[in-house]
């Protein structure tokens, strides 16, 4: 669902959080959910306007974003991990 203009206003308005914190969770999310395909996709534009109404509606917290990084770290040391050695030197010359 994506809000107008003045539904984001309103939802700012109303909400607990600042709207400084709304946008830094809505960079977070992003930044956390760049390899989701459903986010791959979308231009800019509507990359933005998707994080700020996940925000707005609740999906996009501090606690899921902390889990989802959390995933994305173990996800990153497990592909290191199955990535071969390189060789290593046998320090004797040729």
């Amino acid at each position: 669902m994506a809000l107008t203009e003045n539904q984001l206003a309103e939802a700012v308005s109303n909400s607990k959080t600042g709207r400084y914190e709304m946008v830094k969770l809505a960079l977070e999310w992003i930044e956390v959910n760049k390899y989701n395909e459903d986010y791959r996709k979308l231009t800019q534009a509507d990359l933005i306007a998707q994080a700020l109404d996940d925000v707005v509606e609740g999906i996009a917290t501090s606690d899921k974003i902390e889990e989802l990084r959390k995933k994305m770290k173990a996800r990153e040391n497990k592909e290191a991990a199955a990535a071969p050695a390189p060789a290593a030197a046998s320090g004797e010359k040729a």
